[in-house]
C-alpha cells in the first residue's frame, strides 16, 4: 500500500501548494494600494524520488512525489531600482532647483508691477521737473522722494532674497535632520532585524518593502548607491548579504559611507560661520568626519538647497558652486546699487570751486565727496550693497543738497565767481547718465554688463526667467523619464489586479483538479478494498 500513500500525499502536496499560491494572491490583493508594497508569488518545486541505485533492480515505472512550496518570492529588478533610484534623484534635484528660482522669480517681478524700473522711470520724469525749475526746493524735494524709492526698492530686493535664503536654509535643515538622518538611521535598524530573520531561516518579505521604501525616497536626497557584496558568513552553511549604502564622490575620490549593515552615519549642517556658504558635513559609519559633503553630494534635494543657497555662477572661483543662486543674484543687484551711487554721486560732487588763487576748478571727488547717496551710515559710499544703500544724510537734512549746476551758489562769494542757479547742467547730465551705456563692473574689475540701468535691470529679470524656463523643462524631461522607469518598475513589482484574477483563477482550477485527483483515489481505494474481496 505504499504507493497508494504516496499517491495521496502527492495530492495533498497539489492542494497544499495552491491553496498558499491563493493565499499569496490574496495578500497581493489586499496590498494593491499599500506604499512601497512589492508583489509576491510562491515558489513552486518539483518533488522527485530518489534511492539507492540498484544494478540487478527490474526496471520499474517511477515518477516524482508532486509539488513543494518552499517559500515566498519578491519580484524585483535591481537594475531597474537603480535606475529607478538615479532618476528620483535628479528629478528632485530640478525640482527643488525649479522652486528655488521661481521665488527669485518672485522677487524681481517687473511684469506684473513695474518695481525698479518703474521708480527708474519717476526718478527721470522728476528730475526733467527739477530741470525746468532748478531753484524750486519743492521740485528738489519731490526728486529726493523719487531716489530714496529707488533706494527703498533695491533694499527690499536684497531683504527678500535673504528672506528666500533663509527659508531654503530652513528646508535644507530639515531634509538633514528629519529626513536624511531618520531615513539612513531606519534603513540600519530594519538590517539588523533583517540579519535576525535570514539567520533563522526565514525571508522577511514585508521588511524588505519597508526597508526598500526608505531607500527609495533617501535616493530622493541624494545621489546613493546600493551594494550586497561581499556577504557575511554566518556558517558554513550560511551566508547573508552585507548591505551597504554609500554617496558616492563624482570627482573619483572616496564615497562617504552613510549605512553599513547595522551601522549608520550622522549629517550635520553648518549656517552660522558663513550663511552665504552653507556648509554640509557627515560623520561616516567608522566615526569619520567628512567635511567634503558639499563636494562629494550631486544630485538630489541636498544638491538643489546647495545651488540655490551657494551657488554663486559667474561669480564663483573654481572651487565654489557656480550655480546661479541667491548669491549670484543678490551680487547682480549689489553691482547695480553700487553703480548707480558712483554715477550720481560723481556727477553731483563735480562743481566748480575755488582753487585759492582766483581760479576755479571742479572739485575732487575723492577728497570731498557731495554724496547723494551712502551706505547705512550716512556718510560713507566705499561699501555700498543693495541691502544698505539709502540716501545721504545730508540730502535728507537739505533737499537743496542736489547740485542743479556746476556753478552754484556759495557762501561766502569767492572773488570773480559766478554762481548759475537758475542753471540745470547738472540735472541734465544725471538725466543723460540714465540713458548713457554705462560698464557695470564686479568686484574684479570686469565688465558684466553694458548698457543702462533699465537694461541692466531687464537683463537680471530676463536671465532669472530664463534659468526658470529652463530648469522647468529640465524637471519636465526629469519626470517624465522617471514616470516611464516607476511603470516599468510598477510592471514588474506591482499589483494587477487582471493579473492577480487571473493567477486566481489558474490556482483554484488547480486546486479543485488536485481534489478530483483525491476523489480519484479514493474511488480506487474503495473499489480494491471493497468490490475486489472473495
Amino acid at each position: 500500500m505504499a504507493a497508494t500513500f504516496v499517491s495521496y500525499d502527492l495530492a495533498r502536496r497539489a492542494m497544499e501548494a495552491s491553496q498558499a499560491s491563493i493565499n499569496i494572491v490574496g495578500n497581493n490583493i489586499s496590498n494593491i494600494n499599500t506604499e512601497g508594497y512589492t508583489r509576491q508569488r510562491v515558489d513552486i518545486v518539483s518533488v522527485t524520488s530518489s534511492g539507492m541505485v540498484q544494478k540487478y533492480a527490474t526496471p520499474q515505472i517511477s515518477s516524482g512525489l508532486g509539488v513543494k512550496a518552499t517559500g515566498t518570492t519578491q519580484l524585483r529588478d535591481p537594475y531597474i531600482d537603480a535606475r529607478y533610484r538615479n532618476q528620483n534623484s535628479e528629478n528632485s534635484r530640478y525640482e527643488t532647483m525649479l522652486k528655488g528660482l521661481s521665488n527669485l522669480e518672485d522677487v524681481f517681478d517687473e511684469a506684473s508691477a513695474e518695481a525698479l524700473q518703474g521708480e527708474f522711470s519717476s526718478f527721470i520724469k522728476d528730475l526733467n521737473s527739477l530741470s525746468q525749475t532748478p531753484a524750486s526746493s519743492d521740485i528738489a524735494q519731490v526728486v529726493r522722494s523719487a531716489a530714496e524709492k529707488i533706494t527703498q526698492m533695491m533694499n527690499m530686493y536684497a531683504n527678500q532674497l535673504d528672506e528666500i535664503r533663509t527659508e531654503q536654509t530652513e528646508n535644507l535643515e530639515v531634509t538633514v535632520d528629519s529626513e536624511f538622518n531618520t531615513f539612513v538611521k531606519n534603513i540600519a535598524a530594519l538590517n539588523q532585524q533583517i540579519q535576525r530573520e535570514e539567520i533563522y531561516g526565514n525571508r522577511p518579505n514585508e521588511l524588505y518593502d519597508q526597508r526598500n521604501l526608505l531607500i527609495d525616497k533617501l535616493s530622493g536626497i541624494s545621489n546613493i548607491k546600493v551594494s550586497m557584496t561581499p556577504a557575511d558568513v554566518i556558517s558554513e552553511n550560511l551566508t547573508i548579504p552585507h548591505y551597504c549604502i554609500t554617496i558616492d564622490n563624482p570627482g573619483g575620490g572616496e564615497p562617504i559611507m552613510i549605512v553599513d549593515n547595522g551601522k549608520f552615519a550622522e549629517m550635520s549642517l553648518d549656517a552660522e560661520t558663513d550663511p552665504l556658504n552653507v556648509k554640509l558635513s557627515v560623520v561616516d559609519t567608522t566615526g569619520k568626519l567628512r567635511d567634503d559633503a558639499n563636494d562629494v553630494i550631486s544630485d538630489g534635494k541636498l544638491h538643489g538647497y546647495l545651488s540655490i543657497i551657494n551657488g554663486k555662477g559667474t561669480f564663483a572661483s573654481a572651487t565654489e558652486n557656480n550655480a546661479k543662486g541667491i548669491y549670484y543674484y543678490n551680487e547682480k543687484i549689489n553691482i547695480m546699487a553700487k553703480q548707480f551711487a558712483q554715477e550720481f554721486n560723481k556727477i553731483n560732487s563735480e562743481i566748480n570751486v575755488s582753487d585759492g588763487l582766483g581760479g576755479y576748478q571742479l572739485n575732487d571727488v575723492t577728497t570731498n565727496p557731495l554724496n547723494l547717496f551712502t551706505d547705512d551710515s550716512g556718510t560713507s559710499a566705499a561699501n555700498i550693497t543693495a541691502k544698505n544703500i539709502q540716501v545721504s544724510s545730508d540730502w535728507l537734512k537739505n533737499p537743496s543738497y542736489v547740485n542743479t549746476t556746476r556753478n552754484p551758489i556759495i557762501d561766502p562769494v569767492p572773488p570773480g565767481y559766478k554762481a548759475t542757479p537758475t542753471e540745470p547742467d547738472n540735472i541734465l547730465r544725471m538725466i543723460k547718465r540714465m540713458s548713457e551705456q554705462i560698464d557695470f563692473k564686479d568686484g574684479m574689475g570686469t565688465t558684466i554688463l553694458s548698457g543702462t540701468f533699465n537694461e541692466y535691470m531687464t537683463s537680471v529679470v530676463s536671465e532669472v526667467g530664463t534659468d526658470v524656463e529652463l530648469y522647468t523643462n529640465f524637471s519636465k524631461t526629469a519626470t517624465n523619464v522617471f514616470q516611464t522607469i516607476s511603470d516599468t518598475r510598477d510592471s514588474v513589482s506591482g499589483v494587477s489586479l487582471n493579473e492577480e484574477g487571473i493567477n486566481l483563477s489558474a490556482f483554484q482550477k488547480v486546486y479543485n483538479a488536485a481534489m478530483r485527483y483525491f476523489n480519484v483515489l479514493d474511488e480506487n481505494l474503495d473499489n480494491v478494498i471493497n468490490r475486489m474481496g472473495v
